[in-house]
């Protein structure tokens, strides 16, 4: 499924999908990472200006850098189905797929669960372990990570979750150098392994059984034996004619159909941990 690569990162070629909210300021680092204010369209206001992704790269160091800009999270003028479809096109844009998303976090706004979900609502849980947060600090309003976090409760708890850590960015091109090599390294110890488009259709997959109201495995399970012991307490009842002895036939019925499940389940955890031993 995944195709992380097993030898050592030549570093040729570095993807970075920009996630975030509008006015994150998204398409504002995108240009500084690759050293051109004309390349995304960026504006400071409260409008979205990024409809669709857009893949813009240059060279940087020997290396080329292929930056995606995506439209903006919890955009209120678009639905959101919309939205993360749209989103989502960022993969076939850097194939193989992106070595990092860059989760721009723009230091006036507030960090909310609900930014760390969208991403993982996105792409699956697993690309929060390909997931960097990269603060976007407007007017030098703070001189550090440490001066925006303050007090701020958890959120140093919330920042632990994303595999590849965060980087203060002031937005000044002396900065840059500093964060494509935190970035490389990052990806560079990981063996330059990436998020791939199998990963999204594998997400995409289950997003669909779960809106279609496709039944989990515990879930059918407890349909299973709930079903077997009413069937057992049934079959116990009917075959007696009196009542009392009817009575406690369906009960060693209900007993008996439990067992069996039971043994049941049993048998097939067994020949599963077998399979999957016979696998490693």
């Amino acid at each position: 499924m995944s195709s992380c690569s097993k030898t050592e990162w030549d570093q040729k070629e570095l993807r970075i999908v920009l996630l975030g909210s509008v006015r994150a300021g998204k398409s504002y680092s995108g240009n500084k990472i690759l050293g051109d204010d004309n390349l995304f369209p960026s504006r400071r206001d409260m409008s979205a200006v990024t409809k669709r992704c857009q893949k813009e790269q240059e060279v940087k160091e020997n290396q080329t850098v292929v930056v995606v800009d995506t439209p903006g999270l919890l955009n209120a003028n678009k639905k959101e189905a919309e939205i993360m479809k749209e989103i989502q096109t960022s993969i076939s844009l850097c194939k193989p797929g992106p070595h990092v998303f860059l989760f721009v976090l723009n230091t006036s706004e507030r960090y909310t669960v609900d930014m760390e979900d969208k991403v993982k609502s996105l792409f699956g849980k697993n690309a929060l372990d390909y997931t960097m947060v990269l603060f976007n600090v407007k007017d030098n309003e703070f001189d550090c990570k440490e001066d925006f976090i303050g007090d701020k409760g958890n959120l140093q708890d919330h920042l632990t979750k994303y595999k590849y850590g965060d980087y203060f960015f002031d937005g000044s091109t002396e900065k840059v150098p500093e964060l494509l090599t935190k970035i490389n390294d990052q990806v560079k110890e990981a063996n330059g392994r990436h998020y791939t488009a199998e990963m999204l259709q594998e997400h995409v997959e289950q997003l669909k059984n779960a809106k279609t109201g496709q039944p989990n495995s515990k879930i059918a399970i407890k349909t299973g034996v709930l079903c077997v012991v009413l069937v057992g307490g049934l079959l116990g009842y009917r075959a007696f004619n009196d009542t009392l002895t009817s009575t406690i036939g369906a009960i060693f019925g209900a007993i008996g159909g439990g067992l069996l499940c039971v043994a049941v389940a049993c048998i097939v955890k067994r020949t599963k941990e077998k399979c999957e031993c016979c696998k490693t």
